[in-house]
């Protein structure tokens, strides 16, 4: 008779589906806070244009978001990939990882409406913080406890835990940055998640991320 926190395969299969069905809502609610303006309010092409350049910071902490949704999904995708089979722990440590995930269009609504604040950028940082630490505690306690696929060599497993470190350091010095201007803090992330979501060809980009 299996027991509740014996790990199986199907544990793995239910991970990967709630995860891809919380990564689309918050994908969803992040682009929701992009309103269009008030019909009323717009009463000539000048007035669009000057409510449309209104919602800039809102469209910049979008593409901020997005790209950081994009890279946490493929992360876990990737980590699910090299993962034979769950328990209940690891699904927990999978659940407090997607509790973060459902909290990002909060801080991006938090950083777009008060991009000009210190603490709007470090609350926003905190939340990939929190999001690093549970994707790293996850695949640290799949290795540990034998769940890795019995293919996967050590190269690999050293891989994913460089790719998690290194990101949360370059959005440690970002938040950094926002002791100069806030807008520089954002602007180097920005930065930083491109590299992440884009293909590294160039060898000096692999230096960074590799």
């Amino acid at each position: 008779m299996k027991r509740p926190l014996e790990a199986s395969v199907e544990g793995r299969g239910r991970i990967v589906g709630i995860t891809d069905g919380v990564f689309a809502i918050a994908l969803t609610l992040i682009v929701l806070e992009i309103r269009v303006p008030v019909h009323e309010a717009i009463h000539s092409e000048h007035d669009l244009l000057a409510a449309v350049a209104a919602l800039a910071p809102r469209f910049l902490t979008y593409a901020l978001s997005f790209l950081t949704l994009t890279i946490f999904w493929f992360g876990q995708q990737a980590q699910h990939g090299l993962i034979a089979k769950s328990d209940r722990r690891l699904a927990t440590l999978n659940l407090c990882f997607l509790g973060f995930i459902a909290l990002l269009p909060f801080s991006t609504d938090l950083l777009a409406d008060f991009l000009e604040f210190r603490t709007a950028v470090l609350v926003y940082w905190l939340n990939l913080l929190m999001l690093g630490i549970t994707l790293f505690a996850s695949w640290r306690y799949a290795e540990k406890s034998g769940f890795v696929a019995e293919d996967v060599d050590a190269q690999t497993k050293r891989t994913v835990y460089l790719r998690i470190v290194k990101a949360q350091i370059l959005w440690a010095v970002g938040a950094a940055l926002c002791l100069i201007t806030p807008l520089l803090s954002v602007g180097f992330i920005l930065v930083m998640q491109l590299l992440y979501a884009a293909t590294p060809n160039v060898k000096w980009v692999r230096r960074i991320i590799g």
